[in-house]
């Protein structure tokens, strides 16, 4: 899960810088592959979370489930 987050993290970062850069720039073109690309890191950066949390939500089932189980 650590990982996910991590890479979150990084694609995030990646994302503001690209999107900073946007402002920066005067060609229309450039600013405009600029955003796409924001947007792309944006993007992979939510999936990243999203399948963080669907690793835990499913370390979280297993321990209840095995909790859940009656003792012999």
């Amino acid at each position: 899960m650590k990982d996910c987050a991590s890479r979150a993290q990084h694609y995030h970062d990646l994302a503001l810088e690209f999107l900073v850069l946007t402002r920066i720039t005067t060609a229309i073109d450039i600013r405009e592959n600029y955003r796409m690309m924001g947007q792309h890191y944006l993007a992979k950066a939510r999936a990243e979370l999203a399948r963080a949390k669907g690793i835990a939500s499913a370390t979280n089932l297993e321990i209840a489930s095995a909790t859940a189980l009656p003792q012999s």
